[in-house]
């Protein structure tokens, strides 16, 4: 399962002016080119200060890389590998409490379909198709369901632990879109008021330069290389989930959005959207909902009056 993954950060300081007269104006490009977040990306600001532009460009990879060494699966020396390792860390950062309450309230708003502990039933599925590569039937699960539930996870400011041995987490469902969120606070923070980050969740800070809103296609599930719908985003943010991202079979009927409760890839709809303010809510919120029922998606809607739901079935 290869991460392909998309980022590009897109910033201008300068305010009220249209896109023909950002192309006209004294404005220079400073751009970055590299990897993030296990895949290639670019960062591009708009300003009228390139030093100052290539400074704040800095701060906001310098960030990127230290989130990555708290929350991701993919650096073995990493907080999270550590935790899933021994089952417990001491003195967590602001960071990794942010984000379990993020967590936390995004188990709670999908009735327990967003639970980042379910890394046990992901690694049991990896396991089985690498030794059956070609294989169309799944893992036997008991013993990974064993080792999941979000309510057996403790956290305070004293440590991280879990209370079964043999659970870890995975961050893959919100971690990005912490680190979009923190990145656009630095950008924002810096003055940049024309902004759109996509770290595989995508913010929008103010308006388009041409001073609508920002429009994001959003893939046909069915057919990944056209576009189904446009979001509008003013000040939100998107996060979309769907099957067709990665696959653990061949057939894909095994993929990498698993049902925590059945452990199986049940979703409910090929695709599903979430705009909300934040694209940590819309992170969790997009992953969890991907296995709600209609009904239930509505209601969290009715419920959640700053948030939109887009799905594709």
């Amino acid at each position: 399962m290869k991460r392909r993954r998309f980022i590009q950060i897109m910033a201008t300081s300068v305010a009220g002016l249209s896109l023909p007269q950002l192309r006209a104006s004294t404005l220079q490009t400073v751009q970055w080119r590299g990897y993030s977040l296990g895949a290639e990306g670019s960062f591009t600001l708009f300003t009228e200060d390139k030093q100052r532009a290539q400074k704040i460009m800095r701060r906001c990879f310098e960030e990127i890389r230290r989130l990555e060494k708290c929350f991701s699966l993919y650096d073995a020396e990493s907080e999270l590998c550590q935790l899933n390792r021994e089952g417990c860390i001491g003195s967590p950062s602001t960071d990794w409490l942010a984000l379990l309450n993020a967590s936390d309230q995004a188990y709670k708003a999908t009735s327990g379909l967003f639970d980042p502990t379910i890394q046990a039933l992901w690694n049991a599925y990896d396991k089985h198709f690498k030794a059956n590569p070609m294989a169309t039937n799944g893992p036997h699960l008991e013993q990974a369901l064993s080792q999941t539930g979000w309510q057996h996870v403790h956290y305070d400011d004293a440590q991280i632990r879990f209370s079964k041995p043999g659970m870890q987490l995975s961050l893959n469902g919100i971690a990005q879109g912490y680190i979009t969120d923190r990145v656009s606070d630095i950008l924002k923070e810096a003055g940049y008021e024309h902004v759109l980050v996509e770290l595989g969740e995508t913010r929008a800070l103010g308006t388009h330069p041409e001073g609508r809103t920002w429009n994001l296609g959003i893939k046909d599930a069915d057919n990944p290389s056209q576009i189904s719908e446009i979001a509008e985003l003013n000040n939100q943010a998107l996060a979309t989930s769907g099957s067709y991202g990665s696959s653990f079979s061949v057939d894909g009927h095994f993929h990498h959005l698993i049902h925590p409760q059945s452990g199986r890839p049940s979703t409910q709809w090929n695709s599903l959207s979430v705009i909300a303010p934040t694209a940590t809510q819309a992170d969790a919120l997009s992953t969890g909902l991907s296995f709600a029922g209609a009904k239930q998606i509505e209601a969290t809607e009715r419920r959640l009056a700053d948030i939109r739901i887009l799905k594709q079935a």
